[in-house]
Protein backbone atom coordinates (compact mmCIF):
# COMPACT_ATOMS: atom_id res chain seq x y z
CA UNK A 1 0.00 0.00 0.00
CA UNK A 2 1.12 3.68 -0.79
CA UNK A 3 3.14 5.67 1.80
CA UNK A 4 0.57 8.38 3.60
CA UNK A 5 1.82 11.25 5.67
CA UNK A 6 0.25 12.11 9.07
CA UNK A 7 -2.11 14.10 7.96
CA UNK A 8 -3.76 11.82 5.44
CA UNK A 9 -3.47 8.73 8.14
CA UNK A 10 -5.96 11.24 10.46
CA UNK A 11 -8.53 10.78 8.01
CA UNK A 12 -8.01 7.24 7.88
CA UNK A 13 -10.41 5.51 9.96
CA UNK A 14 -7.21 3.29 11.14
CA UNK A 15 -25.50 -12.61 16.97
CA UNK A 16 -28.68 -13.33 19.04
CA UNK A 17 -28.42 -12.72 22.37
CA UNK A 18 -30.04 -14.03 25.64
CA UNK A 19 -31.21 -11.59 28.17
CA UNK A 20 -27.44 -11.72 29.80
CA UNK A 21 -26.65 -8.83 27.24
CA UNK A 22 -26.92 -6.00 29.29
CA UNK A 23 -24.25 -8.16 31.75
CA UNK A 24 -21.80 -8.72 28.58
CA UNK A 25 -21.67 -5.23 27.83
CA UNK A 26 -21.09 -4.11 31.55
CA UNK A 27 -18.25 -6.19 30.97
CA UNK A 28 -16.84 -5.13 27.72
CA UNK A 29 -17.08 -1.32 28.97
CA UNK A 30 -15.02 -2.40 31.89
CA UNK A 31 -12.29 -4.28 29.58
CA UNK A 32 -12.15 -1.32 27.73
CA UNK A 33 -11.99 1.57 30.69
CA UNK A 34 -9.34 -0.51 31.84
CA UNK A 35 -7.42 -0.32 28.03
CA UNK A 36 -7.53 3.34 27.96
CA UNK A 37 -6.45 3.33 32.09
CA UNK A 38 -3.11 1.61 30.72
CA UNK A 39 -2.80 3.45 27.30
CA UNK A 40 -2.72 6.59 29.14
CA UNK A 41 -0.45 5.86 32.32
CA UNK A 42 2.05 4.60 30.16
CA UNK A 43 5.10 7.11 30.34
CA UNK A 44 6.21 6.52 26.91
CA UNK A 45 2.85 6.91 25.43
CA UNK A 46 2.57 10.83 26.79
CA UNK A 47 6.06 11.11 25.47
CA UNK A 48 5.12 11.03 21.58
CA UNK A 49 5.38 13.76 19.18
CA UNK A 50 1.57 15.33 18.20
CA UNK A 51 0.34 17.01 15.50
CA UNK A 52 -2.24 19.38 16.11
CA UNK A 53 -5.29 19.56 13.43
CA UNK A 54 -8.72 20.66 13.18
CA UNK A 55 -11.52 19.43 10.82
CA UNK A 56 -15.50 20.60 9.48
CA UNK A 57 -17.56 17.47 9.50
CA UNK A 58 -21.53 17.64 7.78
CA UNK A 59 -23.66 14.00 8.60
CA UNK A 60 -26.89 13.09 8.06
CA UNK A 61 -27.66 10.12 9.86
CA UNK A 62 -31.33 8.43 8.82
CA UNK A 63 -33.34 5.12 10.83
CA UNK A 64 -36.75 3.97 9.59
CA UNK A 65 -38.45 1.48 11.82
CA UNK A 66 -39.88 -1.21 10.22
CA UNK A 67 -41.31 -3.34 12.43
CA UNK A 68 -41.39 -4.00 16.41
CA UNK A 69 -38.16 -5.72 15.55
CA UNK A 70 -36.58 -4.34 12.55
CA UNK A 71 -34.75 -1.06 11.64
CA UNK A 72 -32.82 0.29 8.13
CA UNK A 73 -29.93 2.63 8.43
CA UNK A 74 -28.25 5.02 6.34
CA UNK A 75 -26.16 7.72 6.85
CA UNK A 76 -23.37 9.74 4.85
CA UNK A 77 -21.08 12.76 5.19
CA UNK A 78 -18.65 14.82 3.81
CA UNK A 79 -15.49 15.85 5.72
CA UNK A 80 -13.27 18.76 5.34
CA UNK A 81 -9.85 20.48 7.17
CA UNK A 82 -8.33 23.05 8.65
CA UNK A 83 -11.38 25.50 7.82
CA UNK A 84 -13.06 24.01 4.73
CA UNK A 85 -9.70 24.63 2.59
CA UNK A 86 -9.30 21.36 2.18
CA UNK A 87 -11.35 17.91 1.37
CA UNK A 88 -10.39 15.08 4.24
CA UNK A 89 -12.74 12.37 3.07
CA UNK A 90 -16.09 11.24 2.59
CA UNK A 91 -18.28 8.40 3.88
CA UNK A 92 -21.58 6.56 3.30
CA UNK A 93 -22.60 3.92 5.20
CA UNK A 94 -26.14 1.67 5.46
CA UNK A 95 -27.23 -1.14 7.63
CA UNK A 96 -30.39 -3.58 9.40
CA UNK A 97 -31.01 -3.60 12.99
CA UNK A 98 -33.42 -5.87 15.03
CA UNK A 99 -34.06 -5.32 18.70
CA UNK A 100 -33.75 -7.99 21.23
CA UNK A 101 -35.31 -6.49 23.72
CA UNK A 102 -36.66 -2.63 24.17
CA UNK A 103 -33.05 -1.76 25.05
CA UNK A 104 -30.79 -4.21 23.52
CA UNK A 105 -30.28 -3.80 19.39
CA UNK A 106 -28.01 -6.28 16.76
CA UNK A 107 -27.46 -4.83 13.91
CA UNK A 108 -24.87 -5.33 10.66
CA UNK A 109 -23.69 -3.03 7.62
CA UNK A 110 -21.38 -2.14 5.21
CA UNK A 111 -19.59 1.16 4.80
CA UNK A 112 -17.70 2.71 2.20
CA UNK A 113 -15.19 5.80 3.22
CA UNK A 114 -12.79 7.80 0.41
CA UNK A 115 -10.04 9.58 1.24
CA UNK A 116 -8.54 12.27 -0.10
CA UNK A 117 -4.90 13.97 -0.81
CA UNK A 118 -3.81 16.70 -2.69
CA UNK A 119 -7.66 16.87 -3.97
CA UNK A 120 -7.69 13.57 -5.00
CA UNK A 121 -8.85 10.41 -3.63
CA UNK A 122 -5.83 8.35 -2.58
CA UNK A 123 -7.08 6.17 -0.35
CA UNK A 124 -10.50 3.48 -0.51
CA UNK A 125 -11.77 1.57 2.18
CA UNK A 126 -14.45 -1.17 2.08
CA UNK A 127 -15.94 -1.33 5.44
CA UNK A 128 -18.42 -4.26 6.83
CA UNK A 129 -19.53 -4.23 10.55
CA UNK A 130 -21.31 -6.17 12.87
CA UNK A 131 -22.71 -4.63 16.51
CA UNK A 132 -24.47 -4.58 19.75
CA UNK A 133 -25.66 -1.47 21.50
CA UNK A 134 -27.82 -1.28 25.14
CA UNK A 135 -30.07 2.04 25.57
CA UNK A 136 -31.60 2.76 28.86
CA UNK A 137 -32.49 5.60 31.44
CA UNK A 138 -31.03 6.72 34.76
CA UNK A 139 -33.69 8.97 35.47
CA UNK A 140 -34.54 11.90 33.15
CA UNK A 141 -30.45 11.26 31.59
CA UNK A 142 -30.23 8.44 28.45
CA UNK A 143 -27.36 6.36 28.72
CA UNK A 144 -26.66 4.54 25.52
CA UNK A 145 -23.74 1.96 24.65
CA UNK A 146 -22.25 -0.07 21.69
CA UNK A 147 -19.75 -2.22 20.68
CA UNK A 148 -19.11 -2.57 17.23
CA UNK A 149 -17.14 -4.85 14.63
CA UNK A 150 -15.85 -4.22 12.27
CA UNK A 151 -13.39 -5.39 9.12
CA UNK A 152 -11.44 -2.92 6.89
CA UNK A 153 -10.56 -3.09 3.92
CA UNK A 154 -7.80 -0.45 2.16
CA UNK A 155 -7.27 -0.29 -1.54
CA UNK A 156 -4.85 2.14 -2.99
CA UNK A 157 -6.68 3.96 -5.86
CA UNK A 158 -3.84 3.85 -8.24
CA UNK A 159 -5.04 0.10 -8.45
CA UNK A 160 -7.55 -0.16 -11.20
CA UNK A 161 -8.46 -3.43 -9.88
CA UNK A 162 -11.01 -3.07 -7.83
CA UNK A 163 -10.92 -6.33 -5.04
CA UNK A 164 -7.27 -7.13 -5.97
CA UNK A 165 -4.29 -6.08 -3.45
CA UNK A 166 -6.73 -5.41 -0.49
CA UNK A 167 -4.94 -4.57 2.48
CA UNK A 168 -6.82 -5.55 5.63
CA UNK A 169 -7.20 -5.67 9.43
CA UNK A 170 -10.05 -5.60 12.35
CA UNK A 171 -11.26 -2.78 14.57
CA UNK A 172 -12.84 -3.13 17.88
CA UNK A 173 -14.94 0.20 19.05
CA UNK A 174 -16.29 0.95 22.07
CA UNK A 175 -18.59 4.07 22.23
CA UNK A 176 -20.58 5.04 25.63
CA UNK A 177 -22.69 8.31 25.94
CA UNK A 178 -25.08 10.12 27.99
CA UNK A 179 -27.97 12.53 27.03
CA UNK A 180 -28.73 15.11 29.46
CA UNK A 181 -31.99 17.04 28.85
CA UNK A 182 -31.56 20.89 29.80
CA UNK A 183 -34.70 22.70 28.96
CA UNK A 184 -37.26 22.82 26.98
CA UNK A 185 -37.70 24.91 23.65
CA UNK A 186 -41.24 25.02 23.22
CA UNK A 187 -44.92 25.14 25.50
CA UNK A 188 -47.05 23.66 23.06
CA UNK A 189 -44.25 20.95 21.62
CA UNK A 190 -43.15 18.60 24.86
CA UNK A 191 -40.40 16.90 22.27
CA UNK A 192 -38.78 20.40 21.54
CA UNK A 193 -35.72 20.54 23.57
CA UNK A 194 -32.32 21.29 24.44
CA UNK A 195 -30.21 17.75 25.10
CA UNK A 196 -26.37 17.72 26.00
CA UNK A 197 -24.86 14.33 25.16
CA UNK A 198 -21.29 13.87 26.00
CA UNK A 199 -19.78 10.71 25.77
CA UNK A 200 -16.38 9.13 24.36
CA UNK A 201 -15.50 6.08 21.83
CA UNK A 202 -12.15 4.32 21.93
CA UNK A 203 -10.70 2.30 18.32
CA UNK A 204 -8.30 -0.33 18.74
CA UNK A 205 -6.81 -2.38 15.74
CA UNK A 206 -6.09 -6.37 15.09
CA UNK A 207 -4.74 -7.88 12.43
CA UNK A 208 -1.99 -9.36 10.80
CA UNK A 209 -1.53 -6.12 8.46
CA UNK A 210 -1.71 -3.23 11.33
CA UNK A 211 0.97 -0.45 10.57
CA UNK A 212 1.69 0.90 13.48
CA UNK A 213 0.09 0.11 17.45
CA UNK A 214 -2.72 -1.17 18.15
CA UNK A 215 -4.48 1.68 19.39
CA UNK A 216 -6.37 3.81 16.45
CA UNK A 217 -7.96 6.43 18.27
CA UNK A 218 -10.18 8.05 21.43
CA UNK A 219 -13.08 10.34 20.28
CA UNK A 220 -13.95 12.83 23.44
CA UNK A 221 -17.71 13.92 22.51
CA UNK A 222 -19.16 17.33 23.98
CA UNK A 223 -22.43 17.25 21.65
CA UNK A 224 -25.40 20.52 22.39
CA UNK A 225 -28.62 18.66 20.53
CA UNK A 226 -31.84 20.37 19.61
CA UNK A 227 -34.15 17.90 19.28
CA UNK A 228 -36.67 19.30 17.12
CA UNK A 229 -39.47 16.83 17.40
CA UNK A 230 -39.15 12.60 17.98
CA UNK A 231 -38.31 12.33 14.25
CA UNK A 232 -35.75 15.30 13.64
CA UNK A 233 -32.75 16.31 15.74
CA UNK A 234 -29.70 18.88 15.02
CA UNK A 235 -26.42 17.63 16.84
CA UNK A 236 -23.64 20.78 16.94
CA UNK A 237 -20.94 18.48 18.11
CA UNK A 238 -17.12 18.92 19.28
CA UNK A 239 -15.19 16.26 18.40
CA UNK A 240 -11.50 15.91 19.96
CA UNK A 241 -9.95 13.19 18.23
CA UNK A 242 -6.53 11.62 19.42
CA UNK A 243 -5.23 9.25 16.31
CA UNK A 244 -2.03 7.51 16.04
CA UNK A 245 -0.18 7.54 12.41
CA UNK A 246 1.51 4.67 10.88
CA UNK A 247 4.63 6.41 12.65
CA UNK A 248 4.66 4.46 15.93
CA UNK A 249 6.01 7.84 17.48
CA UNK A 250 3.46 10.05 15.98
CA UNK A 251 0.16 11.21 16.86
CA UNK A 252 -2.72 13.35 15.71
CA UNK A 253 -4.69 15.50 17.95
CA UNK A 254 -7.81 16.24 15.98
CA UNK A 255 -10.42 19.04 16.96
CA UNK A 256 -13.57 18.49 14.77
CA UNK A 257 -16.71 20.73 14.57
CA UNK A 258 -19.34 18.36 13.47
CA UNK A 259 -22.90 19.02 12.10
CA UNK A 260 -24.76 15.93 12.61
CA UNK A 261 -28.72 15.86 11.26
CA UNK A 262 -30.95 13.26 12.65
CA UNK A 263 -34.17 11.88 11.05
CA UNK A 264 -35.87 8.73 12.33
CA UNK A 265 -38.75 7.52 10.30
CA UNK A 266 -41.69 4.62 12.85
CA UNK A 267 -43.62 3.06 10.03
CA UNK A 268 -45.19 0.90 13.20
CA UNK A 269 -46.68 4.50 14.67
CA UNK A 270 -50.36 5.37 13.64
CA UNK A 271 -48.96 8.40 12.54
CA UNK A 272 -46.85 7.37 10.21
CA UNK A 273 -49.96 4.78 8.62
CA UNK A 274 -51.89 8.40 7.68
Amino acid sequence: MREISPQDNSSIPSYKLKNSSPKFLRNVSKSFVGVIFILLSNPTFSQKKIINTSQQWIQSYNEAKLTDRWTVMLDGGIRWKEGFSQKASFIIRGGIGYSISPKVRVAAGFAHLSIYGEERVILQEFRPHQEISYKTNLGKVSLSQRFRLEEQFYKDKSNLSLFSDLDFNYRFRYSVMLGIPLFGLSTKNHDRKLILNVGDEIFLKAGKQISGQVFDRNRFIVSPTVQWNKELSFAFTYNLQFTSTIIPEVFVLNRVAWLQVKYNLDFTSPKANH
